[in-house]
């Protein structure tokens, strides 16, 4: 039994239906059922909470592995502690790229998780994946639709963004497959782009001009805060968007192909599938 969290997230909601392809059983642990009631019937449902260990205890009966996704390390503290009462083997976690740089507030959070599932005596992998595609839907894809455009901060920054279905790929590998125990795998996508040939390739694929503003980031702070966003967590983006700026972003690893054994799909190809998403 693998048990999933944050399985409506990007990566969860593909790797569920990975698991099950595979042949493997598959619980998700969830505080609401009903986000996940499109979910095939044969996958279990455990309501609980992270921040809550007395709901983890029932939901890591018979698991051999988690796939494991946390926004506070209190969180895979409780993960941990229930894992390791339940006899769990295995913690599949995903961090972020970031985490290989302490300069940035972002990667410190994701490093300290990390650091606790080292010290707990499981045998762990870490996925560190870049910006994901799909991103390009949760910032963009409104006011595309309703002003024709892109407002980012981009500049001459590039990134790797990766399809969440090749990171979930990997972590099935991970999950499933000895071979994975001990590695930190960096996740990026074929090739490095600036945000402005990602909105460039998205106007190919719809067939319609967009424009694209690379707004100041003083700007995009501003938006952050008046969304009610965390001032701690505003300004780690803010210090990670400096850093992008500084062209710091620009990795593009090998490790999709090395562990699947084939390439990472490009954004284009992502783009001509989800083309619907960005159209009015």
């Amino acid at each position: 039994m693998i048990l999933v969290t944050g399985a409506t997230g990007h990566v969860g909601r593909e790797l569920v239906p990975q698991l099950l392809e595979m042949g493997h059983s598959v619980r998700v642990l969830v505080r609401d059922p009903h986000k996940v009631a499109q979910l095939d019937p044969g996958v279990e449902r455990a309501v609980g909470d992270l921040e809550r260990p007395a709901t983890l205890e029932s939901a890591m009966a018979g698991v051999d592995g988690i796939f494991l996704l946390t926004f506070q390390t209190d969180q895979d503290a409780n993960v941990l502690a229930a894992a390791k009462r339940a006899g769990v083997r295995r913690v599949v976690k995903l961090s972020t790229l970031e985490a290989s740089d302490l300069r940035l507030q972002i990667g410190r959070w994701h490093r300290e998780r990390e650091r606790l599932i080292e010290a707990s005596g499981l045998e762990w992998t870490f996925l560190r994946p870049g910006m994901f595609m799909s991103n390009a839907v949760d910032w963009w894809a409104e006011s595309i639709k309703g002003q024709g455009g892109v407002f980012f901060p981009g500049g001459k920054a590039r990134v790797a963004p990766i399809d969440p279905r090749d990171v979930a790929a990997v972590a099935a590998a991970a999950l499933t497959r000895p071979g994975h125990e001990g590695h930190v795998y960096e996740l990026t996508g074929p090739e490095l782009l600036t945000i402005r040939q990602m909105v460039e390739t998205i106007e190919h694929v719809l067939g319609s001009p967009l424009r694209y503003q690379n707004i100041p980031p003083f700007v995009a702070r501003f938006f952050m805060s008046r969304s009610g966003m965390d001032k701690s967590l505003v300004k780690a983006l803010m210090e990670l968007v400096a850093s992008l700026q500084r062209d710091e972003g620009a990795v593009a690893t090998g490790t999709v192909e090395q562990v699947l054994g084939r390439a990472p799909r490009s954004f284009e190809a992502w783009c001509l599938e989800h083309v619907d998403s960005f159209r009015s």
